[in-house]
Order: C-alpha cells, then structure tokens, then sequence
C-alpha cells in the first residue's frame, strides 16, 4: 500500500526537479505536477514521487487539492516559472477555494544593474517590436510558447535562430512561423556561459532574447555569455513581483513540518524493534527461514540496492514455496517473477547502506514499528553491523546470522574452514603474504575481475607461482562461477562480479615468529647491514606494534625494514635510502622476504619524508650529518614516537647526547653492543670481535 500523498507541487523550472530529488532522497511521498509529456520524462517516478501529466485549470487544481486533503495533504507547492503568470493565478485561487495552504517557490533575483548590455522589456510583444527596428541576428531563448509571438513580429525571419526543448511539437511550430530546420537547436539543458557564447558566436547573434528568472536556472549564464560576445541581452522581466521562499527556505520547512506531523502520528512512542540482518550470498535460498519472517513481519526495509534486490527475491521465492510445495524445485527466476509484484506490498524499500544515513533516517521516521537492515553474507564478518550497532546505540536491536560467503565457498570446494585465515582486501589494505607465511591457507574477500587481476599479477610478482588459487564469482546465483589454478591462470580474468578467493600454499610449515634473519638470508653485495644481533636488539627496543607505522632511515639492505615489516603486519615500513644501489638491494631482499607492506623511498632525510603517513616508530642507522634534522622533523609530526638510533662513532653519540639533553627527553635508554662471533679455522673456532655499536632508544608510550 502507498503511503498518502503529503505535499502537491506544481513543477516548471529546475528547482521543480531539485525538489523531487529532496522528497525522495528523505522518503517524503509527494505528487509532482507538470504541463507536458517532455516534463514527466526529467521526473523519475518511484515510491515516493508520483507524477501527473497535463495542463489543469482552476476547477481541475481545486479538484485534485480537495481530493488529496481526505488524505492527510499538507501544502500546495508552486514551483512554476515566473513568467507562468495564469498557472500561479488560477493555483491560488484553487487553494484558497479548498482551504490548502499555498507555498510559492522563488528564484533569487539576478540583479540586472550590475551589466551594461542590457535591454529590460515588460512582455514579448515590446521584445518583438524593439527587435523590428535594430539589425542583426537574435537568439531567442524563452520557449516554444513564447516563439510565434516574437517571430510574428520580425519582418526578415532569416534574422531569427530558436533554442527550444526537444519536443515533437516543435518543428511544426517552427515551420508554422517560417523558420527552418537550421535555424533551430532543440537540446536540454543545463548551458553553460561558454556554451551559450558559443550558441552566440556560431549564430552571429547581436542580440539574445530571454525571460528574467532569477539567478538560478541559467539565467546569470546567458546574461554572461551575451557579455563575453558583446551582444546585447534582452531581457522580459518579471510579470508581476511576488513573494515566496528560496529552494533552501522550502526544504528547511518540509522537514520540520512532516517530521511533526510523523511523530503526532506515532501515538505508542515506543522505540522501532531493528533487526540486522544477514542476508547470506543473495540468492533465496541462501536466506535463512529466521531471516525471511523477519522480513515478511517489517514495514521497512534499508539495505544497499543488491541487498534490497536479494530481500524482493528471497520473499517471492519463500511466499511461492510456502504457498505451492510443488514449485520450490522450479527455475529460482520463475518463482521470483510470479511474486515479486505482490511480495513487499505495504513495505517501504530504502536505499542507502552509509550507518550514519541509515541511523538518521530512522531518527527521522518514527511510525515504522519493524525495521529490517540487510547485510550481505553474515553480520559477524567484515559486516556493517559493527558501526551500525555504534550509530544505533539507543536502540533495542536483533541480529539475525546469515551464510557468510567464506563458509559457502569451503562447502563448495569440499575444504573445511575451521584452518583457513579470514581476511578482506574488499576497500582495505592487506598485507596478504604474510597471512600466508602465518597459515598456509588464506580465505579473502575481494570486489570484480580487476582485483582479481591485480591479485594474480602481485602474486606472481613476488614469486608465489606454486599458490594454489580457488576464485568464486557470483556466489549462490545461477551464473555462479568457480575456477582453480595457479595464480599465472588469473592474470586474465574476466567474469565480472562479486568475487571471493582462497589461496592455498603447498607443504606449508610453521614460520619462525621471533626476529633475527641471519644475516645470510640477506642479498648484500657491499652495501652496509645492521647484523643479526645488533638487529635482534635494536628492534626489541622499537617496542613495535602489529599497526605500526616505522621510518627505517638509512635502511641499507633493508634487514630492519624486513624483519620490521614482518612484525609490523598490519603496519606499514618505509624505508628511506639515498644511494641507489641500496634501494635496488632493498627492493630485491623485499621480493625474496615476501613483504609487500614495505614501501621503499629514495632520497634523502628529512626531505624524503614529505608526504609519508605519520610515523609511529623510527630506526635511524644513517642519518647522512643531519641527526638533529631528522629527529626534530620526527618528534614534531608525532611527539610520542618511539625511536631507536644506532651509532659506531663516539662523535655521533656525543651528537645525540648533547641533543637529548637540550630537548630534556629523559626516557632514554643506551646501550654498548659487544658483539663477537666465532670463526672456525681448521679445528679451532676462534671469537671475532665486532665494532662496539652504541643502541640509544627513546620516546614512545610505555
């Protein structure tokens, strides 16, 4: 069932369909009146708008008004044109008559003193007889109803070119008054002041014809564009001075109005029972039985527009079943089309899937008693359920589980998923190599064809060429589509639709969890390294976090950039190297390590560090003479940092001792790395000693 029409407009300018546009973006059901054919077509007729097509007299308004105030019509808008003198005339009597009250939408006046190539004329006939006695082209610009009592007036019909809306009606208007085709553009707007120069040039038009309608509408644009050409602008004003409400003035008033009279309506005031809702894949059959009567029992349902999509079908498919046992094996699209008309009758349908616009929304419309919210796949995983339960705090609210798409897939792949790592890539980062290195069997979300593209070309990138590479398209619908192979099978793939993968490592074993790569594993050539021990204890005293977000400056081959990408998973490392042999060593030992959150910078500290995310933690193992750069550069973008300094040379401790003590950082740690290493010559294993590395650490939050 419908709701009552609240509010009648009568439409004619592009505040007319701005204003439909409002109405349905708040769900406020309204009637929109307009003259022609050509009107209802710019107007999108949906739950919320309805339209009427044709011309009305007073008695037909007065008529209509009576009829929709038996149900609950709040105002009579007039959006009509300005110079749509007889409509608004007969639309206030008509009110008056049947006791509506009338709202007239106005444009803002342009004011016209400001230019100087302006002629103001008070009807059509003075434009036309002022026309007769210049010289040269005119543009005219008001309308097809207006253009035979211009064109009546001009002797020499050459001179004339009309721009009108694209109706049927108006090349026999033309060819009635005696213009040709060439001298007409039949085209909708919006015009730009360039394009209406342009109309100007290509027309050699002194002068241009149009109605004074406010500064909304194109009318500022057309008085420009006559200026740019030096044209002269003649412009009909205004029939009569009227008073009325801006476009902003008549929304303000619709919402504190309708709202009111809602809550009057909501007599219990008692809060709306919601339910989240998980709707399982999208095919009916994936909705639980729960989840169905939560659906048939509401009088609202919000959800995006595939999950809108899924709800209509999913009721139709369960009506059907319900009802005729013998059609529930029939085609699913055969049983959705016998009841999807009758289905979600009496049921408002709202598309929007933000938490904040959907909380506002039942803020803002309090006599729903039964509200369901569809979530795709299940409320529990990767689900706006989460911030919808934070924006709909003050409200009662049920959960309804659904089949996540990860527990479907498994089934369909005969795999269980008890062992699988659960992520998303679907708009977030992932740092999908090391979920491997941690499982061996990683489940993820993931959008189109194109992710999954750019999945298979990453993996093949960093070298996982014997992944096994399961992708699930369309999940639950009949054009389902299931593919395994090796990622180099994915680099071309081409089904569109919401897809899934599981990715699969062959022999997968248990990686190490503490830090400390020997120093072997590394690609070194002669570029400098932090050695393994040096490197065990610098990182523990970086205090690093799965989200960290780490500077590794002067970071050489990279061993703290890895073995710190590798604990800082959620994180991000930026390695930050000026010579470009070590930033070639780092990309190379970044593939072999598989670290894909490892962003390496080429340049120069501090200077490279513009643009980079705030740091939360920093290494500094070369810092190139600018020690006290880079540490105040740091400590002003986060004054919490956390950060670790390694030094050989006693004037660079000295450096950094003087520093700490003129910035007053007393949480500061220093240690002296001894470090010796035994060699083995012959039978004998003889200590090496290392150069003493000095580990000063501080800052951070303990």
């Amino acid at each position: 069932m419908k709701k009552a029409i609240s509010y009648l407009v009568f439409a004619g300018t592009s505040e007319g369909r701005q204003l439909a546009e409002f109405f349905q973006k708040n769900q406020i059901p309204a009637l929109f009146c307009v003259a022609t054919a050509y009107g209802e077509e710019l107007l999108e007729q949906t739950e919320e708008i309805r339209v009427h097509t044709g011309r009305m007299d007073e008695i037909q308004m007065q008529a209509c008004i009576l009829e929709l105030m038996k149900t609950g019509l709040q105002a009579v808008i007039d959006a009509t044109h300005p110079h749509a003198v007889d409509v608004t005339e007969n639309l206030k009597r008509a009110c008056e008559a049947a006791g509506a009250r009338y709202i007239r939408l106005l444009r803002k006046p342009l004011d016209l003193s400001a230019y100087d190539h302006i002629v103001t004329v008070k009807s059509c006939q003075e434009a036309a007889d002022w026309l007769e006695a210049q010289q040269g082209n005119i543009f005219l610009t008001t309308g097809l109803k207006e253009l035979p009592e211009i064109a009546a007036q001009i002797t020499d019909k050459k001179r004339l070119y009309a721009r009108v809306l694209p109706q049927e009606e108006a090349f026999a208007v033309a060819e009635g008054i005696g213009l040709q085709k060439k001298q007409l553009i039949c085209m909708q707007g919006p015009f730009s002041r360039e394009l209406n120069a342009a109309m100007l040039r290509e027309t050699k038009a002194d002068f241009l014809v149009t109605k004074e309608s406010g500064a909304a509408g194109g009318f500022a644009d057309k008085v420009q564009a006559a200026g740019d050409v030096k044209a002269t602008c003649v412009v009909i004003i205004r029939p009569m001075q009227e008073s009325g409400y801006s476009l902003e003035e008549v929304e303000t008033m619709i919402l504190q109005e309708y709202h009111k009279k809602q809550k009057e309506y909501s007599v219990t005031g008692t809060k709306p029972e919601i339910t989240l809702l998980g709707i399982g894949m999208g095919a009916p059959e994936s909705m639980t039985l729960e989840g169905f009567c939560a659906c048939r029992d509401a009088d609202c349902i919000i959800g995006a527009k595939r999950m809108l999509e899924a709800v209509k079908n999913s009721l139709a498919h369960w009506s059907v079943s319900r009802k005729c046992p013998e059609l529930q094996n029939e085609n699913r699209t055969d049983i959705a089309g016998m009841a999807a008309n009758g289905a979600c009758d009496g049921k408002t349908m709202v598309s929007m899937y933000e938490s904040k616009q959907i909380a506002d929304y039942i803020r803002n419309h309090p006599t729903y008693s039964r509200i369901v919210i569809a979530l795709s796949g299940d409320v529990g995983f990767y689900s706006g359920a989460k911030k919808l339960k934070e924006a709909l705090a003050d409200y009662p609210l049920r959960f309804i589980c659904g089949i996540s798409s990860g527990v479907y897939f498994a089934s369909k792949l005969q795999t269980s998923w008890d062992d699988m790592l659960l992520t998303s890539m679907h708009g977030r980062s992932l740092n999908l190599l090391d979920a491997l290195k941690k499982s061996g069997k990683v489940f993820t979300l993931a959008s189109d064809a194109k992710s999954i593209r750019e999945l298979a070309d990453f993996l093949l990138e960093y070298g996982r060429t014997d992944l096994m590479m399961s992708v699930g398209t369309n999940l639950s619908y009949p054009e389902e589509s299931i593919t395994t192979g090796v990622p180099a099978d994915f680099s071309a793939y081409s089904v569109e639709g919401v897809s899934v993968v599981l990715l699969q490592q062959k022999n997968h074993t248990e990686p190490v969890v503490t830090h400390g790569i020997p120093d072997a594993a590394f690609i070194r050539a002669k570029v400098p390294m932090t050695k393994e021990e040096v490197r065990s204890i610098s990182l523990s005293k970086l205090q690093l976090q799965a989200d960290s977000v780490v500077y590794d400056v002067g970071a050489g081959t990279g061993s703290i950039s890895i073995e710190a990408a590798c604990m800082a998973d959620r994180g991000i490392v930026y390695a930050i190297e000026q010579k470009e042999e070590a930033v070639a060593l780092i990309r190379e030992n970044s593939r072999k390590f598989g670290v894909s959150n490892l962003q390496v910078i080429h340049g120069k500290a501090p200077d490279a560090f513009v643009d980079l995310e705030t740091p939360t933690h920093a290494f500094l193992g070369g810092t190139g003479g600018n020690m006290r750069e880079i540490i105040g550069w740091l400590r002003e973008q986060n004054p919490q940092i956390r950060i670790v300094i390694n030094c050989i040379a006693l004037e660079t401790l000295a450096e950094i001792t003087a520093l700490l003590q003129e910035w007053k950082i007393c949480d500061v740690d220093i240690a002296s790395v001894n470090i010796g290493k035994a060699k083995q010559l012959g039978a004998y294993h003889l200590m090496m000693g290392q150069n003493p590395v000095y580990v000063i650490s501080f800052g951070g939050k303990m």
